[in-house]
């Protein structure tokens, strides 16, 4: 009898002990992040960097993977999937939110700003906790993020604002794009990125804008080898997650997220080397880079700084009013 009672005693124990070693194993938390960048891209760098902070903060309970080049989705759809909680996390451009949040547009009003370092100001301080509120109607602001400086690229030299006029330009689908080429007088038309080498190839439009690193990394420069440096409209980013999938965390995992993100200043540091490790390869390739002068640039803010108002108008009430504080806010950060 003490045999059959040791023996089930032990049994019992047994299973306590698998079931807590499987309980173990249910436990780890598993976030998916989704993001358009490739492996070697300062944005990949910057979320692996992150991964490897959130593993090494919880002893390995926590793990971000890391689904790159537009795995799970384009934009659009990874901004819906990660609202709804189908995906964890979602590292998102200015496009994307500009659409789904229009104020946010207010940042990247055409030429509005002449520095990178004021704008690093209004976001990281002046108006930090008012864009961030402005997102986490149903997401959760992990950290802001980078984009870059957008430029002009196009089959001529158009670093004088007078040739741009009537000239064919793909406008994006968004109202920073149409207000600048609408200021300059160009021939516009709206179609998606995805379309936009075939459409310089066909002669359906003649030029566009992206940033150098997209200048180069999706091959426009073969087809449109002119850049000019007009610096003319900055793009910020986001690092989001969907509120229900952020409530469903444990505070010290929400703890872990947010301490672990590396500095920003690294990503934005990764994107500027990018920059110009991307311009010198399109020079070499036989592609034509414009810094413009101070008088052209002067020349092309003149064209577009009236269409401002009109602009803001069109982002809506909420935009109207937070407009004045924007302008405030890039007063006291010295422009």
């Amino acid at each position: 009898m003490k045999s059959w009672k040791t023996g089930l005693a032990a049994l019992a124990l047994g299973t306590a002990m698998g079931l807590i070693g499987a309980t173990g194993a249910v436990a780890k938390t598993e976030l998916k992040l989704a993001t358009l960048a490739p492996e070697g891209t300062p944005w990949y760098t910057w979320v692996a960097k992150w991964r490897d902070n959130v593993a090494a903060a919880s002893n390995g309970e926590m793990e971000l993977v890391i689904f790159p080049s537009a795995q799970l989705g384009n934009e659009w759809e990874t901004w819906t999937k990660v609202q709804r909680g189908r995906i964890d996390i979602g590292v998102f451009s200015a496009a994307v939110m500009a659409e789904k949040v229009p104020p946010i547009s207010l940042m990247s009003t055409p030429f509005l700003f002449d520095k990178k370092e004021t704008i690093y100001c209004v976001y990281d301080t002046e108006m930090r906790d008012t864009f961030t509120a402005l997102l986490e109607q149903d997401f959760k602001v992990i950290e802001w993020a980078e984009t870059g400086w957008a430029q002009i690229y196009a089959q001529d030299d158009l670093s004088n604002v007078a040739d741009a006029k009537g000239y064919k330009a793909r406008v994006a689908p968004h109202a920073m794009s149409k207000t600048l080429w609408s200021a300059a007088q160009a021939d516009a038309v709206e179609i998606p990125f995805a379309d936009t080498p075939a459409a310089l190839q066909t002669g359906l439009v003649r030029s566009g804008e992206a940033t150098a690193i997209s200048f180069v990394a999706f091959g426009l420069m073969k087809v449109a080898p002119h850049m000019m440096l007009t610096q003319h409209m900055h793009q910020a980013g986001s690092l989001l997650m969907g509120k229900k999938t952020w409530e469903k965390l444990s505070k010290e995992e929400q703890k872990i997220l947010v301490e672990a993100v590396p500095d920003l200043a690294e990503l934005r540091t990764g994107i500027d080397q990018m920059e110009q490790f991307m311009i010198g390869k399109a020079k070499e390739v036989g592609a034509f880079v414009h810094p413009l002068t101070d008088d052209q640039r002067a020349a092309w803010k003149a064209a577009v700084e009236p269409k401002w108002p009109e602009f803001v108008d069109s982002l809506g009430d909420e935009a109207k009013a937070l407009w004045p504080q924007v302008l405030a806010a890039k007063a006291r950060c010295g422009e």
